[in-house]
């Protein structure tokens, strides 16, 4: 029987590295792809923000999810009820981190007018989720997910 679970063990172990190397890779493929330093001529400023708040809540995201299948699953410290509703609330907002941020840095280019407003705008939108996904990490509550 210990055999067993020294195998599981190290098969979990194998798993949580391939995982940790994909999103490292992941991370710099971002980086690469969106070349956050190249300076826009008429947009500098907006264009450079809205490219670091993404390179920003993507680190953050990928730390998240890493914790969230890999980290323990304690929620001895947490101050929990029983209502669907907290946790529907956390999930709700995690699912729109993962679909909003990322259709916002994709469609980027396709907006021609007040180009300037929309990287603000999604600069912002990043960040509070950003703020949102640490906060996650730092109070734990990425057990409850």
């Amino acid at each position: 029987m210990a055999y067993i679970l020294v195998i599981g063990e190290f098969f979990h172990n194998i798993f949580q590295f391939f995982f940790l190397v994909g999103y490292i890779i992941l991370f710099i493929v971002s980086i690469i792809i969106l070349r956050p330093f190249r300076v826009h001529k008429r947009r500098r400023v907006s264009t450079m923000s809205i490219k670091l708040s993404y390179l920003i809540f993507l680190a953050l995201f990928l730390s998240f999810t890493y914790m969230l299948l890999f980290g323990p699953k304690s929620t001895e410290n947490t101050d929990t009820t029983n209502e669907p509703e907290f946790f529907n609330v956390y999930f709700l907002i995690f699912l729109s981190s993962t679909i909003i941020p990322n259709i916002g840095i994709m469609i980027r280019r396709r907006i021609k007018k007040k180009r300037v407003e929309y990287n603000f705008s999604l600069t912002v939108i990043n960040l509070m989720y950003a703020a949102y996904l640490l906060f996650l990490i730092l109070t734990e509550r990425w057990a409850l997910m």
